[in-house]
């Protein structure tokens, strides 16, 4: 399955996005997000939680985080990935530098 990452995110550093995960319009990725097929993608910017997995929603701001999973041999922490809320019209001006250093083809 192919990685989508739709137009207008924004993805930190050192965030990775493996096959089949779809990142949809204008979501934003913190920095060290991981995110694969399987990983729990969680919101937790209502009253109650909403897992998705292998989609981040459009507009989305993720960061990394965990949840406690229990085994046989006792309680850890898994990994996963927190929606925190929504993009906001502040970052949509932290990240129009980016898109103009792209319009005029400016390496940094």
């Amino acid at each position: 399955s192919p990685v989508i990452i739709e137009d207008g995110c924004f993805i930190g550093s050192r965030s990775i996005v493996v096959e089949g995960v779809i990142v949809e319009k204008e979501a934003v990725l913190g920095a060290s997000v991981v995110l694969t097929q399987s990983t729990k993608i969680i919101d937790v910017s209502t009253e109650k939680p909403i897992e998705y997995k292998g989609k981040i929603p459009t507009r989305s701001v993720v960061i990394p985080g965990s949840y406690t999973k229990k085994f046989p041999a006792g309680e850890y922490n898994v990994n996963c990935a927190l929606i925190i809320g929504k993009r906001r019209a502040s970052t949509d001006l932290k990240t129009s530098l980016n898109e103009a250093l792209r319009d005029f083809n400016i390496a940094v």
